[in-house]
């Protein structure tokens, strides 16, 4: 599957579960934070959104970044599972669990992502740095990992990540519905 493919999988999916809510593209606009027109681009396969803004749209619609990746399903011969643009790829989407692999990581830190599930990030190569805020702390939590190095954290946990050196960094990302 090339990525004009998932580009257009994945904005029908977006275009769809909006419509099944009756939410119009420029309510979605004002709860993301994103552009009318970006959102148009990106429900019609023209735009690919960050991982940043397919959380904001998910987050939006009530749903997870990992159920709208799952929406976007290889051909079953595929040997793995699609690139889905900034070196993501959802390699799991069951039920109660979601496994992703990020292997672009950058050097600067994004801003704090905050899910409702748990997390289990795992370093595959690489090396990272975790920031991690409790709710309602303003405090952080710095943890540098190293290749086969783990981290977890309870959902509703602030939390972002950034690359420490100059070679690539994978990591594996496992949200659970279960609790530790």
């Amino acid at each position: 599957m090339n990525l004009k493919d998932v580009d257009v999988q994945l904005g029908t999916a977006i275009r769809q579960l909006r419509h099944r809510q009756g939410r119009t593209l420029v309510e979605v606009a004002e709860a993301t934070g994103l552009s009318h027109p970006f959102l148009s681009q990106v429900e019609r396969g023209r735009a690919r959104p960050s991982m940043r803004s397919l959380f904001l749209i998910a987050e939006a619609l009530g749903t997870t970044q990992q159920a709208l990746l799952a929406s976007v399903s290889p051909a079953p011969e595929a040997a793995e599972p699609p690139l889905l643009g900034e070196g993501t790829r959802l390699l799991l989407h069951q039920e109660g669990v979601d496994v992703t692999e990020f292997s672009e990581i950058g050097t600067e830190y994004e801003e704090f992502f905050t899910h409702a599930r748990p997390e289990f990030l795992y370093v595959v190569t690489g090396h990272l740095e975790l920031e991690t805020r409790e709710p309602g702390d303003t405090t952080s939590t710095f943890t540098t990992l190293a290749p086969r190095d783990s981290a977890t954290y309870p959902g509703n946990t602030q939390h972002r990540f950034r690359r420490l050196t100059p070679e690539p960094c994978t990591i594996l990302m496992i949200h659970s519905d279960h609790h530790p």
